[in-house]
């Protein structure tokens, strides 16, 4: 799983260790290890957000699944953003009217590291879990 959050938030305005705790966060909500769970934080961007420049946050997901055809349960990825933007508004202090949050669900066949597809090294390894 990776992530990434643009905000418009100066590097100075963003806790020490706050990729760390997000990571730790989203391996609980979605049932992953965290060793595979990459984050990346890009502080100080412009944004014109609906019109205003006030703080906001954009935050681009991508979760690898097993399944070739997974279907995305709208009612699942409402309690996902809903988890998400609460913390995101705790951590960071941006209203959660101003975080935008874009869901990729991808087979894990198109997803490589180290030279092969996750779906292979975790189909091998039987370790990762199936939802």
């Amino acid at each position: 799983m990776s992530y990434t959050i643009d905000t418009n938030l100066a590097a100075h305005q963003v806790s020490e260790g706050f990729l760390s705790h997000t990571s730790d966060f989203l391996s609980v909500l979605f049932n992953r290890p965290k060793k595979v769970i990459m984050g990346q934080l890009r502080s100080g961007q412009e944004f014109d957000f609906s019109g205003s420049t006030e703080p906001c946050v954009v935050m681009n997901l991508t979760r690898g699944s097993l399944g070739p055809d997974t279907t995305t349960d709208e009612g699942a990825i409402e309690r996902y953003v809903s988890a998400i933007s609460e913390h995101l508004q705790n951590a960071l202090g941006v209203s959660k009217s101003r975080i935008m949050i874009f869901y990729y669900e991808h087979d894990m066949a198109l997803i490589g590291n180290n030279g092969r597809t996750l779906k292979r090294i975790w189909s091998e390894s039987g370790t990762f879990p199936s939802n």
